[in-house]
């Protein structure tokens, strides 16, 4: 069952500016506004790769603001007949209706969130997700061939990043200020950039490989373009390797195998794959045993030495790619290959992976460990606490879990405290610290249904992963219904990335990455969409009234323009925030201090469930000698967000100066409570008995407030760290455990 949203009276007749003329073919009219609005998503997808991954802020927010003004541009050339349709089956609808309810949810969880300014960041993240979904579902809708247009699309998205990737390796030494600086391997070997993490810029490998696979084995396309897949995908792969991402290999076996499924021409698609990897080999191999290109925080010199000859390594071995490509594109017309041969080829193939597996079992069995043995010792290095080297090429052969497995733990444990409605969308930095046992600060559990239970509970992961399931289910029927042929060939290229999204999702926290969360919902919008000129499904709905349509764009702009300024304000509150921690620097005037503390009271407004900006203020009033101003941000900051540690920390340190004993052992117990394992915890308990009760400095002695003279120093065994200011808000470090 097809449901169709459209404001056009009647589709039976193909009356319309952009109905499809007696054989189906739409007019030139119906190309504009779906191709506008496919580039404008590919571009916002580009933007998202090189702005971090757009998990931090501004750059969520402008990519969130950027969705809304194209749902607004959109609705209205939608409500107007302008060339925008909107067809999709019911299952669809109802999916992308689940992230919605999913958004709404979150901010259900308000009222009981533990970090309610993360979760508005959940709910805007949410909605600008859904309404990417119908935005795809509008291309996909309006524009002919739109599957294969996103697709080639997506691809050059994906080279772009890789490329960039790549420029880490082969030339960290060019530096343009103010554009981009390709040095970004010198912290870490392993390939991240532009993103920031190197397990998302693996998937976004691992999504682009289908589409150049398929792109090299379509024997439609000129020999040129053919070969020109091929080099895409092996810059792909090399980049993937580089990445040292586990999680992406993964990705990439499972889009192989969903494209092997749906798409045709698979021993051929098999064989371009075995081919660019055999060639990306020497090329990886120098890199992995080079150690000015394997090792961690080498010197730029040696780098940039090295680079030339992994920049020269890899020019032979595309050479040799594409030489060997063109020769199998002559030899595929000149050979004929029946059926029966492939058949012959598939159970030589199933013979062959019977016999390794056998062989692998057999040597398990003759270890002196035994099966049950061997299967024991992996499990133990997969829930170790001994975490693989992070930048070092050797992870790739470990089964660790890179401290996963522990905070799987923790994701669990609040899950089953809260199971009905968790701790608050996107809460997990905080919730994290009260189930940890080791000082390990991570963002996210690494697990996306893991995340959804410890943060939104049953209800909220019911949701999210329900409208991830009917998208996927309604792609795979669309797929499966389309004729053989280059469309279907594409579509099932893009549903192998939702396929890898999902299963890459199981083991790292791609939902809160929008550089790869994005593309995914492009593809599946794309794919549930019903394809101009198809005569199937429900008729149109009536469209309104000239008034009509004028007030429900109004509606509409009043709704986004809704979610436009959710999107801003907590980028501008955190923006002023940063900007008065540095207008009240040590060389700060009085009257600068002054226009920081306005500032930082402003930004508190503009959110008002965030801490960082009273905190600010705390900082700000210090530098103006007012401590009891300053405490007494520092309590509306505690009462703000009580679960907030870094609040309750920066107040017990104030009260140090303010010798207010009470309130000091206060805090110093609630940030004890609320991280029992961090080692700012037991600093300022330790303390506490020499601050609370201390022989020789007690208030007749010494008078009251303290002087500095009779401050504790933070130097000395057990002392309180002195007030310090904190650092900007960001984000933690994705993967990387400080």
């Amino acid at each position: 069952m097809t449901t169709t949203l459209s404001p056009r009276t009647s589709r039976a007749s193909g009356s319309g500016p952009s109905a499809p003329d007696d054989r189906g073919a739409p007019t030139t009219r119906s190309w504009r506004p779906g191709g506008a609005l496919l580039a404008a998503l590919l571009a916002v997808c580009l933007y998202a790769a090189f702005a971090d991954g757009a998990v931090g802020m501004p750059e969520a927010a402008w990519v969130q603001a950027s969705i809304a003004l194209l749902a607004l541009g959109a609705a209205g050339v939608w409500l107007f007949d302008q060339g925008l349709q909107l067809r999709a089956s019911r299952r669809t609808w109802v999916g992308i209706a689940l992230l919605g309810a999913f958004a709404v949810w979150a901010g259900v969880s308000l009222l009981w969130s533990v970090a309610p300014d993360r979760s508005w960041g959940e709910i805007n993240r949410t909605l600008s997700y859904a309404l990417f979904a119908v935005l795809g579902v509008a291309v996909g809708s309006s524009l002919p061939r739109a599957a294969e247009a996103l697709a080639l699309g997506w691809l050059a998205v994906a080279l772009a990043v890789a490329l960039y990737a790549l420029g880490g390796k082969i030339a960290p030494g060019v530096n343009i200020p103010g554009l981009f600086d390709l040095d970004h391997t010198s912290d870490f070997s392993r390939l991240r950039e532009p993103i920031g993490y190197w397990n998302a810029l693996g998937l976004v490998c691992a999504l682009g490989a289908p589409v150049a696979v398929r792109l090299a084995v379509d024997a439609g396309h000129r020999r040129i373009v053919r070969l020109a897949g091929l080099g895409a995908l092996w810059v792909l792969l090399v980049t993937l390797a580089l990445t040292y991402s586990r999680g992406g290999l993964l990705a990439l076996g499972v889009a192989v195998v969903i494209t092997t499924w749906l798409a045709g021409g698979r021993l051929r698609g098999l064989l371009a794959l075995a081919v660019a990897g055999v060639a990306s080999l020497p090329a990886v191999g120098l890199a992995f045993l080079d150690p000015a290109l394997a090792e961690a925080g080498g010197e730029l010199g040696p780098r940039i030495l090295a680079g030339r000859r992994l920049a020269a390594a890899m020019a032979v071995c595309l050479v040799a790619l594409l030489a060997a490509g063109w020769v199998l594109l002559v030899l595929e017309r000149r050979v004929r290959w029946s059926p029966r041969a492939s058949a012959r080829m598939w159970r030589a193939a199933a013979v062959g992976a019977a016999a390794l597996a056998l062989l692998g079992l057999v040597g398990v069995a003759a270890s002196d460990r035994g099966p049950g043995g061997s299967a024991q010792a992996l499990a133990d290095a997969f829930t170790g606490d001994d975490a693989a080297e992070v930048s070092a090429p050797g992870r790739l052969a470990t089964v660790n879990s890179a401290n996963r497995w522990g905070w799987w733990q923790e994701a669990a444990g609040a899950f089953s405290d809260r199971p009905l409605g968790g701790w608050g969308a996107s809460s997990f930095p905080v919730v994290h610290r009260l189930y940890r046992d080791a000082p390990v600060d991570v963002a996210q559990p690494h697990s996306v249904p893991l995340q959804f239970l410890a943060e939104t509970g049953i209800v909220g992961a019911a949701l999210a992963l329900g409208g991830l399931g009917l998208l996927l289910a309604a792609a795979l029927a669309r797929v499966r219904s389309l004729p053989r042929g280059r469309e279907r060939d594409m579509g099932a290229a893009l549903l192998a990335g939702g396929c890898a999204w999902l299963v890459h999702g199981l083991v790292d926290w791609d939902w809160d990455i929008p550089a790869v969360t994005l593309p995914v919902l492009a593809f599946l919008g794309v794919l549930c969409a019903r394809r101009p000129g198809e005569r199937a499904g429900a008729p149109a709905a009536a469209p309104p009234g000239p008034g009509g349509r004028g007030a429900a764009l109004a509606v509409v702009a009043g709704l986004l323009c809704f979610v436009l300024a959710s999107a801003m304000a907590p980028a501008w509150s955190q923006s002023l925030t940063q900007g008065a921690l540095v207008a009240s620097g040590e060389a700060a005037t009085p009257d600068e201090r002054a226009d920081a503390a306005a500032d930082a009271e402003l930004a508190a407004r503009v959110d008002p469930l965030a801490v960082e900006p009273l905190l600010a203020g705390a900082i700000v009033a210090g530098s103006r000698e007012r401590l009891v101003n300053a405490k007494a941000l520092l309590i509306e900051a505690v009462e703000r967000q009580p679960f907030s540690v870094r609040a309750w920390q920066d107040l017990a340190r104030l009260s140090v100066f303010l010798a207010d004993r009470d309130t000091y052992a206060r805090a110093a117990q609630r940030v004890l409570e609320l991280d029992p394992a961090g080692a700012s915890s037991r600093r300022l308990v330790e303390g506490s008995g020499a601050f609370v009760a201390p022989p020789a400095l007690s208030p007749t002695a010494t008078g009251t407030p303290l002087t500095p003279a009779f401050v504790p120093d933070p130097a000395a065994p057990g002392a309180v760290p002195a007030p310090e200011a904190p650092p900007a808000p960001q984000q933690p470090a994705p993967g990387v455990s400080p």
